[in-house]
C-alpha cells in the first residue's frame, strides 16, 4: 500500500512538472480529432437515437480511460450540453488498453489511436420539427510515454433534421453502430480484468494470439507447481538410455503434445462449465490429492516404485512402440498436475471461452499454450538419456533421483502450507495426510519383488484401512466447527478491563503443543451445557505457545507453570482458588467449577 502510493505522488509530481516545464496544453499539440455521426439520416419526434462521438488521437499521443486505473489520473468524460425537451441515456465508452509506463507501478488504462463513445439521446414527442444542434465537449488528460499534460476540453457538435412520424428515416453510419451492439452485447457479460486482458491479444488477430498464447505458456515454467515435471520427465526418459537421440526426440515430442492436448482438454472443460481451474486451489481436497501424488513421485525417487505406463495400456499398443505410446500417456498424466498452475491471463481465456463461446480457438490457444509449456520438457527429455552416459552415472544417478525426491517433498509442503491457516484441526490434518499416503504407498505403491500374492492381499486390505483412516481424519480436521465459545484473546488487557462487563472471569492459560488443550476445546468446551452457561462470564484465551513480555508477565502474576490451566476470577477481579484447575477436566467437572463461580 506504501508503495503505491508513493507511486502515485510521484505520479502526480511527474505530471505537473513536466506541464509546467513544456508550457503548453495538448490543445495547442493538436493532440486529437472529435467528429459525430448518428445512427439516422433523420430522426422522430418523441424517438431514441444513438451519437458516435468518433475520437482519432495522434500516434505520439494517449489519452486516460474513462474509468482509470489510478485514482489521481484524470478520467475521459464526455459532457453534453443541455437542450430543451432532450435528454441524454447512457454514455458507453469502449474498453480501454492496459499500458505499463515508468511513472506507475501497474499497467495504466488508456485509449489510444481510434475509439468511439456511444450516447443515446431522447427527444420529446413535442420535440419542434427542424434543425437540431447537438454540442458537448470531450474531457481528457493526454500523455506521451515520457511526459503528461494539463488536462483539457475538445469541442463537438452536430446538426440533425428532426422530422415527425410519417417521414422515412434511413439507418447510416452502419459499420459504426455494429461496434455499438457488440460492445452493448460484450458489456452485459460482465468481464474480468483478466478476461480484459485475453480478449485483447485475440483482437489483435490470431497469428498473434497464437505467438502470445505460446509465450504465455512457456512463461509457466516460471510457476512453483510445474517444478515436480522436471524429476519425472528426467526419472522416465533417463530410464530409456538405451534409445538414440533421435528415437529420444521423436518419444520427447509425444510426450510434449500429451501435456498440450490435456491442457487444452482441460481448458476447453472448464470454459464451457463457466469455472476458472485456478480457483480449484481453493478446495482443500483437490490441494490434498495433488501433494499426494506429489509425494507418490518423490517415493517414486527413493526407489518404491517405478514411474512406468500400466502393462495393459502398453499391451494394446504392442511393445515396439512403447517408447511413444508410453511417452505420450506420461505427457497425458503430468498434464493432468501442472494444469492448474495457469493463471492470470490464462484465466481469462477460460472466462472468454465461457462467456463468448469461442470453443474452436480457444481450443487452439489452450493447444498453443500447452505446447509452449512444453518446450523446455522437449528438450530436457531428449537429452536425459544422456545423464546414463556420464561414467559411473549409475550410483550418480541414484543420488540425483533422491535429490530430486526431497525437492518433490518440497513442493508438496508449498501446497500443503497455505491449508494450514485454514484447517480446524492442525494434528489431525497432518496424520489425516500421512494416513492416507502410507495407505497408498504400504497397500499398493509398494511393487518390490518378493511379495507372495496372499500377502499382497492382506497389504490391500490393510492399505484400505488406512486410507479410509487418513480420509476420516482429514475430513475431520478440515471440517471441525469453530468454536462455540466467545472467547476474548489475550492482548495485554488488564484485569480491570476483564471485569467491566461486571462478570466474572474464566482464563484458559493454553499452547499449540498442549494436548489436553486441544482435548479441552474438542471435548469439554463442545458441551452444549458448558457453551450454554460460558454467557455468564468472560472468557479469555491466553496463548502461551511462545510468550511475549506481556504474557509472561500476566503468567507470573497467577502464578501460571503448567498448560492448560483454568483460572476462576470474581466479578471483583480476585481469583477463586479453589476452583484453579491445571490439565484437562471433564465437562460434568468443568460445569460444577463454573456453577460455583456463578455463587
Amino acid at each position: 500500500m506504501i508503495r503505491k502510493k508513493a507511486g502515485a505522488v510521484f505520479a502526480i509530481l511527474f505530471i505537473l512538472s513536466t506541464t509546467v516545464a513544456f508550457g503548453q496544453s495538448p490543445f495547442e499539440l493538436n493532440v486529437l480529432e472529435v467528429e459525430t455521426q448518428i445512427s439516422f439520416d433523420k430522426v422522430h419526434q418523441g424517438s431514441k437515437f444513438d451519437l458516435a462521438i468518433i475520437v482519432n488521437v495522434d500516434e505520439e499521443f494517449h489519452i486516460n480511460a474513462n474509468q482509470p486505473t489510478e485514482e489521481f489520473l484524470i478520467p475521459t468524460e464526455v459532457t453534453f450540453d443541455p437542450v430543451d425537451r432532450l435528454s441524454f441515456g447512457k454514455v458507453i465508452y469502449p474498453d480501454p488498453h492496459l499500458v505499463k509506463f515508468a511513472f506507475s507501478d501497474q499497467p495504466l488504462a488508456v485509449y489510444e489511436k481510434k475509439f468511439v463513445i456511444f450516447a443515446e439521446v431522447f427527444l420529446a414527442d413535442d420535440f419542434p420539427r427542424g434543425e437540431l444542434e447537438l454540442s458537448g465537449q470531450l474531457g481528457y488528460q493526454a500523455c506521451t510515454d515520457q511526459n503528461c499534460y494539463a488536462p483539457s476540453e475538445e469541442p463537438f457538435s452536430i446538426k440533425i433534421d428532426v422530422v415527425d412520424a410519417g417521414v422515412e428515416i434511413i439507418p447510416s453510419n452502419k459499420d459504426i453502430f455494429e461496434q455499438l451492439e457488440a460492445h452493448s452485447q460484450e458489456e452485459a457479460l460482465d468481464f474480468t480484468s483478466d478476461e480484459l486482458r485475453a480478449k485483447a491479444v485475440l483482437e489483435k488477430g490470431l497469428p498473434y494470439a497464437i505467438i502470445a498464447f505460446f509465450l504465455f505458456g512457456l512463461a509457466l515454467n516460471l510457476t512453483p507447481c510445474v517444478y515436480p515435471v522436471i524429476p519425472i520427465t528426467v526419472g522416465y526418459f533417463g530410464s530409456q538410455s538405451e534409445k538414440r537421440k533421435g528415437s529420444s526426440f521423436v518419444s520427447a515430442l509425444f510426450y510434449v503434445i500429451g501435456i498440450a492436448i490435456i491442457f487444452s482438454i482441460l481448458g476447453l472443460i472448464s470454459g464451457l462449465a463457466g469455472k476458472q481451474w485456478g480457483f480449484l486451489f481453493q478446495n482443500p481436497w483437490f490441494v490434498i490429492t495433488i501433494s499426494l501424488i506429489i509425494l507418490a513421485m518423490a517415493a517414486s525417487m527413493f526407489g518404491a516404485f517405478e514411474i512406468t505406463v500400466p502393462s495393459s495400456l502398453m499391451n494394446r499398443f504392442g511393445g515396439a512402440r512403447e517408447g511413444v505410446v508410453g511417452a505420450f500417456i506420461m505427457g497425458l498424466t503430468v498434464g493432468v498436475v501442472i494444469a492448474p498452475c495457469a493463471a492470470g491471463i490464462i484465466i481469462g481465456l477460460v472466462g472468454l471461452v465461457a462467456k463468448l463461446g469461442i470453443v474452436a480457438k480457444g481450443t487452439l490457444l489452450f493447444f498453443i499454450m500447452g505446447l509452449g509449456l512444453g518446450v523446455p520438457y522437449l528438450i530436457l527429455a531428449t537429452f536425459s538419456g544422456l545423464l546414463n552416459k556420464i561414467p559411473k552415472s549409475g550410483m550418480w544417478m541414484v543420488w540425483v533421483r533422491k535429490l530430486f525426491g526431497v525437492l518433490l517433498i518440497g513442493v508438496a509442503l508449498y501446497f500443503l502450507a497455505p491449508q494450514i491457516k485454514r484447517v480446524h484441526d492442525l494434528q489431525g490434518y497432518m496424520f489425516g495426510i500421512l494416513a492416507i499416503f502410507g495407505g497408498l504407498l504400504l497397500g499398493f505403491l509398494d511393487h518390490a519383488p518378493g511379495y507372495t500374492k496372499n500377502f499382497k492381499f492382506g497389504r490391500a486390505i490393510f492399505g484400505i484401512l488406512v486410507l479410509l483412516f487418513g480420509i476420516f481424519m482429514t475430513h475431520k480436521a478440515i471440517h471441525t466447527e469453530p468454536p462455540a465459545i466467545d472467547w476474548i484473546h489475550y492482548q495485554n488487557e488488564t484485569v480491570e478491563d476483564l471485569i467491566a462487563q461486571d462478570k466474572p472471569v474464566i482464563m484458559d492459560f493454553y499452547a499449540d503443543w498442549c494436548a489436553p488443550c486441544k482435548q479441552m476445546d474438542n471435548e469439554t468446551f463442545k458441551n452444549d451445557m458448558v457453551v450454554n452457561k460460558t454467557d455468564a462470564f468472560t472468557m479469555l484465551k491466553v496463548d502461551c505457545t511462545s510468550p511475549n513480555e506481556d504474557t509472561k508477565s500476566l503468567m507470573k502474576a497467577f502464578e501460571v507453570t503448567g498448560m492448560p490451566t483454568f483460572i476462576f476470577l470474581n466479578s471483583q477481579g480476585e481469583e477463586i482458588r479453589e476452583l484453579r484447575a491445571v490439565g484437562y477436566v471433564a465437562y460434568d467437572s468443568f460445569l460444577d467449577k463454573m456453577e460455583k463461580a456463578l455463587e
